[in-house]
Parts: structure tokens; sequence; C-alpha cells
């Protein structure tokens, strides 16, 4: 692009590189390419004050310039130090470093280093809400609460013995059970901790301490989330603030909870190289964090779209009026912190060039007119399309911590219902070892009297048991006296009702028993019966006396031995 002017003037090559708003290549109707921005305008007005004619070139650089490590010249400034062109126009930062060879005119805009994030999306509330009372370590101890007491409970209902009842044999052939099995030790717990009614408690001195500790637990749990839960409701239908996972620049080097990035060899990646060098601390973090990380990007664009597709995860460090540029066509995006360096963009020209003073008192004339601010007002607010934000809704959180309006209840707050637990598990393991212990000392107290307790404490011999005999038994004697040969067989059969024989009718049923006699139980109330012979008749003989029996007992059998003496004879 090349300025005419109806009388001679000076003619100067100017060079510039693309970058939007200050250097917007386009084409016109014809197809032939154009410049625009803010230092293409800028350029215009100067050389109409400093009367000077201009042609542009565009250049490819990446940067607007640095120095190598053998103090060789890079990017735009390069251009003028090889003396390829008279002006460098464009976002240039002075260097001071450069007085060498390129001088710098006076600032037309002020700048200086802004941190670009992702503006944080609002929290949407749907199934969430209900849990947003307690944060997720708080939900996760109190699950591992229920079970805890659960198994506590059921450990205490096997093996307490005061834990036990006794029942009907129908019901257990033990004779007794407990209530509190596994699933009854689950149900207890979760119907203790909603406040809803339960059917039996614990009848051991244990299973009542963790009982009682568990209740003071579901009291707090149950005031707390409700408490919570209604101020989150109360809050909800105020805006709701967003929250940043870092509260600084210094938060963000040492948490390290977000990756950092700068474009390498422009004026931020110098400024904070700088600043190591000048013992600045937080340039000289920031500069370490970035440098270890490897976080140096090549193009503008790229950080850009890598701090839209980090999830608020990335930032990266802009110089301010670029920054502002980037936030109003990305409505994404914001600019957070404030200004970490102050620093103006320049004109640059070779060192001793006759142009120097002349743009300096072009460029103080339009600052004084006004003519910046309306340049920024056409090339940078005028492309605001995004709503302006308001940052004060951002609440930063120290350390990489979340948190909402109405803060969720962590383990800090809820310390007190859990050290009542634990209490409460330390007392009932405690009162169940002491039950056990208890229980076989009594045990083995109550074996050791029975081992050296008599059967009789009042003699040194056990006396018979004081109960009714039982009835005595009846004998059936009945004598059969045969012969072979001889006439048909007598029978005689006596009915006896006694006692246990005494010593002496025992002497006379064994001697019957040897004369071939035979004897019979029968009940108390037959009757008697003697069989004599063929031709005599029965008779029945009733006896009301023990000892009428006795005495016919021994008439018979006086009377059946003379006969067998006589038949033998």
């Amino acid at each position: 692009m090349t300025m005419n002017s109806g009388s001679k003037l000076p003619f100067y090559e100017v060079v510039v590189k693309e970058e939007a708003p200050f250097v917007v290549l386009g084409k016109d109707s014809e197809g032939n390419r154009t410049f625009s921005g803010l230092s293409i305008d800028l350029l215009q007005l100067v050389a109409e004050k400093a009367q000077f004619q201009y042609n542009i070139k565009l250049t490819d650089h990446s940067s607007y310039g640095y120095q190598d490590h053998v103090g060789k010249w890079n990017g735009l400034i390069s251009e003028i130090s090889n003396k390829n062109a008279d002006i460098a126009v464009g976002p240039i930062p002075p260097k001071p470093d450069s007085y060498d060879m390129i001088e710098f005119t006076k600032p037309y805009l002020s700048s200086g280093i802004s941190l670009l994030i992702k503006y944080p999306s609002e929290g949407t509330r749907g199934i969430g809400l209900m849990l947003d009372p307690f944060t997720t370590e708080v939900w996760t101890m109190i699950c591992l609460a229920f079970i805890v007491i659960s198994l506590a409970l059921f450990l205490i209902g096997r093996f307490s013995p005061y834990e036990w009842a006794r029942v009907s044999k129908d019901k257990d052939v033990r004779l007794a059970r407990t209530s509190f099995g596994l699933k009854n030790s689950f149900l207890f717990a979760a119907s203790t901790l909603s406040w809803q009614g339960y059917r039996e408690a614990p009848r051991s001195i244990s299973g009542r301490i963790l009982m009682c500790m568990w209740f003071m637990f579901t009291v707090f749990v149950m005031v707390a989330y409700t408490a919570c839960l209604c101020a989150i409701l109360t809050t909800r239908g105020e805006s709701a603030r967003q929250h940043l996972s870092f509260s600084s620049f210094e938060d963000i080097a040492d948490s390290k909870v977000v990756k950092l990035g700068a474009m390498k060899y422009n004026h931020v990646h110098w400024s904070l190289k700088l600043g190591k060098s000048s013992h600045n601390n937080l340039f000289a973090k920031l500069y370490s964090y970035i440098d270890d990380s490897q976080e140096w990007i090549q193009k503008r664009q790229e950080g850009i779209q890598r701090v839209k597709d980090s999830g608020g995860k990335y930032a990266l460090l802009l110089e301010t009026i670029k920054a502002d540029y980037v936030t109003a066509t990305n409505c994404d995006l914001i600019t957070y912190g404030e200004k970490l360096a102050s620093f103006g963009y320049t004109f640059a020209v070779p060192k001793g060039s006759p142009l120097l003073e002349r743009i300096n008192l072009a460029i103080l004339e339009q600052v004084e007119d006004g003519a910046i601010q309306k340049l920024m007002d056409k090339h940078i607010f005028r492309h605001q399309v995004c709503p302006q934000y308001d940052k004060t809704k951002l609440i930063p959180q120290k350390g990489g911590t979340t948190q909402k309006v109405t803060s969720s209840m962590d383990m800090r707050d809820m310390a007190i219902p859990f050290l009542f637990l634990f209490l409460g598990v330390l007392g009932a393991g405690g009162a169940l070892g002491a039950e056990i212990y208890y229980r076989r000392r009594l045990a083995m107290k109550n074996s050791d009297d029975k081992a050296r307790k008599p059967l009789n404490t009042e003699a040194a011999i056990s006396k018979a048991p004081k109960s009714s005999p039982p009835p005595p038994p009846i004998y059936k004697v009945t004598n059969k006296l045969q012969d072979s040969g001889e006439k048909e067989k007598q029978k005689s059969s006596i009915v006896v009702v006694t006692e246990t024989p005494t010593t002496e009718s025992s002497r006379d049923v064994e001697s019957a028993e040897a004369c071939g006699e035979n004897f019979e139980m029968v009940p108390l109330d037959d009757k008697v019966e003697l069989d004599k012979q063929e031709d005599n008749p029965k008779q029945e003989v009733k006896y009301d006396t023990e000892a009428a029996v006795i005495e016919a007992v021994d008439k018979s059998l006086d009377k059946d031995k003379a006969e067998v003496i006589n038949e033998t004879a």
C-alpha cells in the first residue's frame, strides 16, 4: 500500500505484521490487498502531520522483535536493523536493550499484562440439589459410618451374653435368640438415621452405649442437613455466582491447579524473563512455572483456542489491549485480575532517523486531540458483541478449592458428630469386652461352687429322696403237677396280693420254683383261684389283709409239698 501526496514529500518504507485489531489484512472490490486497523489509521494520521509518504510491506514474522543468544535481532524489528525498512508499525513495546541500533517513538497507547481465562459456567441445579448441603467427603463418611454402626451392632448382638433372650422351644431349639442379626442391624441403623421408629432396642449395656452415640450423631446430621438445604433453597432465586479455581497469580504458580501459558518471544515473555533476572519474585515464579511446563505458544490464536477448550484449566498471559479485543469478540473468555506491568506501544525507527522527532510530535498531538481514543472505539469497542460480565460474581478460591454461594458443609463443620460416633464405638467395644469377661468369670465361679458342694450339707451321707414309693407288684403263683401216663392234669392257681417279697417269702418262692412252680405277676384286683382235682369245684378266696394273704400262701405250699411226698412214695 502506497500513500501519495500532491507535493513532493520524503518517501519511507513501512513494515507491518498482521495482528488484529492493529493491522488487519483485507481486499478491495478489485481484489487488491488492503490494510486497516488501529496502527494503520494512526500511521496515516501521523504521516499527514509529519509530512511524509510511505509504502506498507507485510512480513510473516511471528514476533515484533527479540535478540537471540548471539545478539542478532529477529522479528519485525530485524527489518529495521537490516535496513530493509524505515519504520516498523504496530503494537511494539520499547526494548531497553536496543538503543544501539533502534529507537522508539513516544507511546501512543498504554498497555500491560492481563490474564485471559474462560468464563466459568453457571452451575445448574438438577438432581444433585438434594446433595448440595454436604460435600462429597461428608456423604462418604456418613455412608461409612452407617455400615460401621450396623456391623458393630451385629457383633454386639452376636457375642454379648446379655443380648440373648429365652424363647419357647417351638421358636428356637436353642431356647435363646437375639433380635439383632445382620439384616435387622442394618434396618435398625437405617430407621434411626431417618428418625423412624424401631421395634426392639438393644438389651446389653454395650449395645445401648453404641445406640446413644448413634442417636446423637443422627440428630446432628439431620439438623445440619435440613438447615443447609433450607439456606440453599432460600437463595436459589438469586443470581448464582461462579467460582474460580485460584485466587491470584501467586496461587496459580504455587498450587499448579491451572496451567499457564504465554507467547514466546513477545513482550510478555521478555517481561517475565527480565523480572526473573531482576529478582522480581512474582515474575520469577510465573516464568519458572511456564518454562518448566513448556507452555510457550507461537501464535496468539493457538493460545486462545486452548483457553476455550480447557474448561477453566488453562489461562493465558496476554497484553491487556489484545486481551480486551479478544474478550470483546469471544463471549466465553474474560480477563481477570490486575495488570502485572505497564508499558506503551510505539513505532520503531533506525537510530538517528530524522523521522523520530516529527513522529513524536504527531503522536502527542493525536493523543491530545483524542484521536487515539476514537481509534480505540472504532477498532476495539465497536466489535464488542459480548455482554459486559459482572466480575464481582466471580468467587476466587485459594488452592483450587471450589465453593458456592451457600457453602456445603465439609468435614471440619461435621467434626463434632463424627467425634461422638467414634467415642460411641470405642465405649461399646470396651463394654462388650467387660460383659464377656464378667459372664465367663461368673460361669467359672458357679462351676467351682457346684464341684465343692456335697449332695447333703446337713449330713455326711445323702438322704433318700422324699417321694412316695411305687405301687407294690402282685405275684400270681401257679402250681402244675403232671404225671406221665396218669389221669388228667390237676391245676391249682392261687392269686396273692403282696408288697415286695421279704426274706422269708423269697425263700418260699425259691423253694416253690425248685418244685416246678411258675410265678406270674397279675394286677392287684385279680381274684385268687384255687384249682383242685377234677371232681372238686373251684373256690374263690378273697383276702382282706396282707397277713392273711401270706398265711394262705404258706398253707397252700405245705399242702402241695405233702401231696408231692405222698405221690412219690
